[in-house]
């Protein structure tokens, strides 16, 4: 019995040997954990160590810590399983963690479960987890290169974006954003005001592999208190970031099925909230950080663009409304002293103009003439050609005597199918030799309408100015004229004198 004991106690000391030649350290679980000195010094303590299982689990990263506690209960559990774990556990001295290896097997003693294991530390493994690691930060590295990038082409798009391409321009932007980060829906919504409340309506989408909501009735002059929660968030300069499932239900209502989370990211012009931009993605993951700081500065960039767009728009509108304006004031204006059918200046404006150069003439002691011409027969025109052809023969007419006359001389329509000339600066051989070629001019000239042509003559009574003569006697020795013309057979000229 004693050879047996003896031989026992040499197996546990060669056992003994074995684990700490390969640089095995012992523990033992039952309500606490108990370390010899070399586990203590591989699990980053300086000495043998009793611990809580609490108090172990703060060592482990937390990554570890769930599937550890696991592990050991497991064991604990079931007499005779067997644990094999590796976990990251803080090196307190080199503020690090280590690979540890932890085994270890579950027996009853006296009743009660306890655990007895050995832990070692893994070399290679905090290489492995530093090129995990390497890789993950150069991933975070490519996926913050591919979001400026995505910035940058953004902000590109919009510089070369002029007004006359300005919305194609910029629905090539929603898509750029939208693949790049991966989403299924970029849009813009609008605040603006209807009957006091405060409401928003959607004036841009893009979408893919989801339904567009762009035109839908509830995306037209939405309070923003159907939103719940949202306004406040914006209103204090936040990104509204969040999974669709966490969201209040009148919200989820308004997204598109299939939708896994949501970022809103405020516009505001100086202190208003001008709106929001909306970022949505299929997968069910919150915007990282990174994605929420970069789309934030890209509803900036849209943001802009936008409202300057907006406000060239409202102002082209608005010197196109002050130029229609203008032009409708011209038009007034050249109502007032031309006569709409022929384009000739009016009675009322001839009186006018005719008044300075008849001062003018007085005061030079040089003559001017007034003629009044009358178109022969002309109501016979209109009774068998029509009214619409009298009209034509009227503006042929006009046309014929403005081409005669000298570019000075005043020519006006008078009434019906009488005509007013005013010439200046002449004698009385030239100013019948003018008269004649006006005659002439109309006779030589027929009116096509209708494919017919219409001849027409003209009666012309012609008057000289005298010492203190107004424009009203000068026209009425003329029609006194025009009155002898028309006696004597028309198509003539007669000169008034007394």
């Amino acid at each position: 019995m004693e050879h047996c004991d003896k031989l026992f106690s040499s197996r546990i000391l060669a056992l003994l040997d074995v684990i700490n030649d390969n640089e095995l350290g012992l523990w033992e679980l039952t309500d606490t954990i108990s370390l010899d000195e070399k586990a203590g010094k591989i699990m980053g303590l300086d000495e043998a160590k009793r611990l809580t299982l609490k108090e172990l689990l703060k060592l482990v990263h937390e990554g570890d810590r769930k599937e550890l506690e696991n592990a050991l209960t497991r064991v604990m559990e079931v007499p005779g399983t067997i644990g094999n774990i590796e976990c990251r556990i803080m090196d307190k001295k080199n503020k690090q963690y280590n690979w540890i290896r932890l085994m270890g097997k579950s027996y009853l003693n006296q009743g009660k479960p306890v655990v007895l294991g050995t832990s070692q530390l893994v070399e290679g493994k905090a290489l492995e987890f530093l090129n995990a690691r390497i890789n993950d930060i150069t991933r975070e590295l490519s996926r913050k290169d591919e979001l400026y990038q995505c910035m940058f082409e953004v902000t590109e798009t919009l510089l070369n974006a002029d007004d006359s391409i300005f919305e194609e321009y910029f629905q090539s932007c929603l898509e750029i954003i939208g693949r790049t980060v991966g989403l299924a829906r970029v849009y813009i919504y609008k605040n603006h005001m209807v009957d006091g409340t405060s409401c928003c309506t959607e004036t841009h989408e893009w979408t893919e592999a989801v339904e567009a909501t762009l035109g839908e009735e509830f995306t037209m002059d939405m309070p923003l208190n159907s939103w719940p929660g949202l306004e406040e968030v914006l209103d204090e300069g936040k990104n509204y970031n969040k999974l669709v499932k966490d969201t209040p239900g009148e919200i989820q209502a308004m997204i598109p099925r299939g939708i896994g989370a949501v970022l809103y990211a405020p516009i505001f012009l100086k202190d208003f909230l001008w709106g929001f931009v909306g970022y949505e993605r299929i997968e069910e993951r919150a915007f990282d950080t990174d994605e929420d700081s970069i789309l934030g500065s890209v509803s900036l960039l849209l943001a802009n663009s936008l409202i300057r767009y907006d406000l060239n728009k409202n102002l082209y509108l608005a010197v196109d409304k002050i130029n229609t304006t203008t032009i409708k004031a011209e038009v007034l204006e050249k109502f007032a002293y031309t006569d709409a059918l022929t384009g000739l200046y009016n009675r009322r404006h001839f009186m006018e103009l005719s008044q300075n150069v008849l001062e003018k003439s007085k005061r030079f002691n040089t003559p001017c003439y007034t003629m009044i011409l009358d178109l022969d027969f002309f109501k016979k025109v209109n009774d068998t050609y029509g009214h619409l052809a009298g009209d034509e023969v009227l503006k042929n007419a006009a046309i014929v005597m403005k081409n005669t006359l000298r570019s000075y001389d005043l020519l006006a329509r008078y009434g019906g199918e009488e005509f007013v000339v005013l010439v200046s600066e002449t004698t009385k051989a030239d100013v019948l030799h003018l008269a004649e070629r006006l005659r002439e001019s109309i006779a030589a000239t027929p009116c096509v309408h209708n494919c017919i042509k219409i001849v027409c003559t003209a009666s012309i009574g012609l008057a000289a100015s005298f010492p203190d003569c107004t424009m009203e006697s000068l026209i009425d020795k003329a029609d006194k004229g025009l009155y002898k013309a028309k006696e004597s057979g028309r198509n003539q000229i007669i000169l008034y004198e007394d």
